[in-house]
């Protein structure tokens, strides 16, 4: 029993050191460039605000690279605990996020992204806020850009949701395969100036502002409820914060 003592001894520290581990966030981010909130090498602000949020609260991001459908499917698994996602009333089956009441708390989003439509410069096609003036096709939309399509379908307008990225979707536009584009005002801007000047024009009001959330998985909140809380403060902090005003700065 002498002998035995070193080895149970031994064999008792991984579990101590596991104990003191900070806790663990599986995260899922996107296989696709949203410039310059997310990119997929991690260096979008809103990547390094989770950070800064992680640090803060005490977690560990294990980060993990998929396209957004098949992270709001792990994310509804418990594959992957979390990811950052827009709130809809059909993604509260699926995960948790930072309420007020029965809305979502904006003051713990990381921002707010703001979408336009866009249109070939030829075109009569405008959006006046309300409504679609013009538009005899379909109006493109990233895939699984749930927030916008529920928005389209409740106005009755014919959408193709099949193009996985902004640039795929532009082509689309020029290509005459869409009448307009639904993107992110930063993201399409950049790319019109890059690709399409002269060609690709916005067509009328912004379509949607968007606020951006830590979605976390039905599972991890119901296993961590506090860490969970934690977290939404910690990015709601940290958005506030010198650091990341400064890393927006530098990073445009």
């Amino acid at each position: 029993m002498k002998h035995l003592l070193p080895l149970l001894l031994l064999a008792a520290l991984p579990a101590v050191h596991a104990a003191n581990a900070a806790p663990v966030l599986r995260f899922c981010s996107l296989d696709i460039d949203f410039a310059p909130v997310a990119r997929v090498d991690g260096t979008g602000h809103y990547q390094y605000l989770l950070q800064l949020a992680a640090r803060k609260a005490g977690v560990t991001i294990e980060r993990k690279i998929a396209p957004r459908r098949r992270c709001l499917d792990e994310v509804r698994t418990g594959i992957v605990d979390g990811m950052i996602g827009a709130y809809s009333p059909e993604r509260t089956a699926i995960a948790a996020f930072p309420m007020s009441g029965e809305a979502p708390d904006v003051t713990k989003s990381f921002g707010a992204v703001r979408y336009y439509p866009y249109r070939r410069v030829a075109s009569e096609v405008s959006w006046d806020g309300q409504r679609f003036h013009g538009l005899d096709g379909s109006v493109g939309v990233e895939s699984a850009f749930i927030f916008v399509t529920d928005r389209l379908r409740a106005l009755g307008v014919p959408f193709d949701d099949g193009a996985k990225t902004l640039e795929q979707n532009m082509d689309k536009l020029r290509a005459d395969r869409v009448d307009v584009v639904i993107g992110m005002d930063l993201e399409a801007d950049r790319l019109v100036a890059s690709r399409h000047a002269g060609r690709i024009e916005r067509a009328g009001m912004a379509f949607d502002l968007t606020p951006m959330y830590l979605m976390l998985s039905k599972q991890f909140h119901a296993q961590q409820p506090e860490l969970a809380q934690r977290l939404w403060q910690a990015v709601q902090d940290a958005r506030n914060s010198p650091a990341y005003k400064r890393y927006q700065q530098d990073h445009p």
